[in-house]
């Protein structure tokens, strides 16, 4: 795991200075790879690369990047990890004379080989740069989940990127303008989805994306090279069964490939827990420890659900709980970090976690990530039959909005008056954007009414553009066949990397910690996807097979536990630790100062909250992290 930055050099670059342009963009990459660092100018090719390592897999300096073979005049800068990277060298052995026994050298002779088609035969999470000197092209790909970020800026003079926006926006051909209508998105969706960034002409590689640059012809193209797919293909249950927990063993196994030790993080959830009973019962990893964070807030602490399983399994558990002065520190500090906004509070919850496994001296930590988007685990899928049902009931509507009106929000994990108002939303239109409304900070109507548009010219807002995005990802490729399809897609397509892996990088990369993934693995998701929805969930309850595996192994109780997220108390945080730092940054002269949003509308947001009106938390968090972001990195539009 590291971070890699480069450019290719335009006619009027000055040589001194750009090379201090590539030691800055690479020193913003620093917690990313604390342990090496490498350069490689090549005047007369005008292709510059960076990159800081973390040394997972040998970690003899022979792995350091820019990882150059000079024979077949191929650099190479990468980020992340090929976890078949010893099926692959075996099958290129005869074809490649290795020097190194890691996973980055395969890269290369990967592409030596197979070219472009080498993203078919690779599993892992990366994105990498290669620049093939004889072809004169730059080839950068990103994973095909999402794991790991891949940032660039092109305005058809120049070719610039970076693991990370803050990386990027340290060469001098950026200017910090804002991007509004990707601004717009991220109100409703809490990120920078899918290509879009916060700065003008910056942009990022999709998940299963890949991009080529011809620096010859000054040309950049970007292509798909793998889609999930949703057939219903395998009916067997017994077959069914036995297949996925062979290829979910062969993942863990895979993802436990490394030359330092590997904890997990263990929320005491049906995911964590299944991930951390094949590592150690059925593979017997035997050097595994367990980290769990409390925040003194039993609606969102797991400790002692976590601490009975790693009872059983026999693992070290280390529990961090969090003082209230941490807890407003810590969260200030991770958000002042970010690199692009992103307000999906579990990246605080991550990012605490994170900080107490470096200190433990682990770099390397499995994660649960991807579990919920594989099985449909989310509360939409289970509630969808309900809501099919009174969305067509305009009696039961009016009911729930009536008790909507009358009652006061809940302020805790997911409390039940907060959840009916979010229910609510999803039949305020007869359309298929239920679950973007279920999700989102604000509504688009919502956006049109907070946006300053007296200040915004020559842009033309339509609110349905909002749900553009979503629907491409429902519609594209084959149409859905049903409501249980559409939400798959959003979650696999959507959720998993704009939210969830996005927050899961940034955290742990923030202390230089990597996070692995075992059910992101594209052959799980490929076999699981093409299943019987009812060999995966069936009358209300999820992950069938994985809770059948953990009763099989004595831990039948986790499957019985009330699924919660793995996230912060930000309500309540609003309402007190950082209650004064929200008030100052979304302050009447703060806002109006930048003009981008109308204060009165902010104004009622923060008192419904206050006074126990209303549960605004989404609004407020999504509004904080933007503003906070957008002072400290000097962005104006």
């Amino acid at each position: 795991m590291c971070g890699f930055c480069g450019f290719y050099l335009n006619s009027q670059s000055n040589i001194e200075k750009s090379k201090k342009t590539l030691f800055d963009m690479n020193s913003a990459l620093s917690h990313r790879g604390p342990d090496a660092e490498g350069h490689e100018f090549d005047v007369n090719e005008k292709t510059f690369l960076a990159h800081k390592r973390l040394s997972i897999l040998d970690l003899n300096s022979r792995s350091n990047q820019p990882f150059i073979n000079k024979n077949d005049l191929i650099s190479l800068v990468y980020n992340g990890e090929i976890y078949n990277y010893i099926e692959l060298k075996e099958a290129l052995k005869n074809e490649y004379n290795f020097t190194t026994s890691g996973d980055t050298e395969v890269i290369i002779a990967a592409y030596l080989a197979w070219g472009v088609n080498m993203l078919d035969r690779i599993k892992g999470m990366f994105s990498f740069c290669i620049v093939d000197k004889k072809k004169k092209i730059y080839f950068c790909a990103r994973d095909h989940f999402g794991q790991k970020p891949f940032h660039y800026y092109y305005d058809n003079k120049e070719f610039i990127f970076s693991s990370e926006l803050r990386s990027l926006m340290k060469h001098p051909s950026i200017t910090k303008k804002l991007n509004i209508n990707n601004t717009l998105n991220y109100l409703h969706y809490d990120s920078f989805v899918g290509s879009q960034s916060p700065i003008k002409n910056c942009f990022k590689l999709n998940p299963s994306e890949y991009l080529i640059f011809d620096y010859k012809n000054n040309n950049l193209k970007v292509n798909k090279y793998w889609n999930l797919s949703y057939k219903e293909e395998y009916t067997d249950k017994k077959k069914f069964q036995k297949n996925f927990l062979d290829i979910f063993q062969n993942s863990v196994h895979e993802h436990l490939r490394s030359d330092v030790p590997v904890g997990i993080y263990l929320s005491g959830g049906v995911d964590s827990t299944s991930i951390a009973c094949m590592a150690k019962k059925v593979l017997g990893y035997e050097n595994l420890t367990a980290f769990n964070l409390k925040f003194g807030q039993k609606s969102f602490d797991e400790d002692l659900m976590a601490l009975n399983t790693a009872k059983k399994l026999n693992i070290k558990l280390v529990t961090h709980e969090l003082s209230i002065n941490e807890q407003k520190s810590k969260c200030l500090s991770l958000i002042d970090d970010l690199d692009e906004p992103l307000a999906d509070p579990g990246y605080l919850a991550n990012g605490m976690i994170s900080e107490v496994v470096k200190k433990s001296g682990f770099k390397v930590v499995l994660a649960g990530d991807g579990g919920d988007e594989l099985f449909g685990g989310y509360e939409p899928f289970l509630k969808l039959n309900i809501f099919n049902f009174v969305k067509n009931s305009s009696l039961l509507k009016k009911i729930i909005n009536t008790i909507n009106t009358y009652s006061k929000d809940s302020f805790g994990y997911m409390g039940f008056t907060y959840k009916l108002k979010t229910f609510a939303k999803g039949f305020l239109h007869d359309d298929e954007y239920y679950n973007s409304r279920w999700l989102c900070a604000f509504l688009p109507e919502e956006i049109n009414k907070l946006v300053d548009w007296s200040n915004i010219s020559n842009f033309k807002f339509q609110e349905d553009s909002i749900y553009g995005y979503v629907s491409h990802l429902i519609n594209s490729d084959n149409k859905p066949k049903d409501d249980y399809e559409k939400l798959l897609r959003q979650y696999q397509k959507h959720y998993l990397s704009n939210l969830i892996c996005s927050h899961t990088d940034k955290a742990n990369m923030n202390f230089s910690i990597e996070a692995r993934a075992p059910f992101l693995d594209k052959d799980l998701f490929e076999y699981t996807n093409n299943a019987k929805n009812n060999l995966k969930n069936k009358n209300g309850v999820s992950k069938l097979i994985l809770r059948n595996f953990l009763s099989k192994n004595n831990l039948a109780e986790v499957g019985k536990y009330r699924k919660k997220g793995f996230t912060v108390p930000m309500a309540f945080w609003i309402n007190g630790s950082l209650k004064e730092e929200i008030m100052d940054t979304l302050s009447e002269k703060e806002i109006n100062s930048f003009g981008l949003i109308k204060y009165n509308q902010v104004k009622d947001i923060l008192n419904s909250h206050f006074s126990g009106k209303e549960n605004n938390y989404k609004k407020i968090y999504n509004l904080f992290v933007l503003f906070k972001w957008l002072k400290k990195n000097n962005v104006t539009y």
